[in-house]
């Protein structure tokens, strides 16, 4: 797998909101695994652990997930994501692996 520097999790990012969108990669041979929170602007928060998400590759930074999670979910609202913890898979490796 991809060599990814160093960083101490959970980290908080805040998305750009011109981030390229997340695009679906059902084809792709590597998934992101991740627990997440995101918080609202206008208050409240969502979080989930033992989620998935296609990569293309088999790397991906910390600031592109948060920006991935708030694009797959349509969190129009979304303020500060905090990436708690993250592993890039082989997909296949999960058991609802597709």
């Amino acid at each position: 797998m991809g060599i990814m520097r160093e960083l101490r999790l959970p980290a908080i990012f805040e998305p750009a909101v011109d981030a390229a969108p997340y695009v679906p990669r059902p084809q792709s041979s590597h998934r992101v695994k991740f627990a997440f929170r995101v918080d609202f602007n206008n208050g409240g928060h969502v979080q989930g652990e033992d989620f998935l998400l296609d990569i293309e590759g088999d790397t991906v930074t910390p600031a592109r997930l948060a920006e991935m999670i708030v694009s797959a979910m349509n969190l129009l609202r979304a303020g500060p994501v905090t990436i708690r913890a993250m592993q890039v898979v082989p997909r296949g490796a999960h058991q609802d692996s597709a």
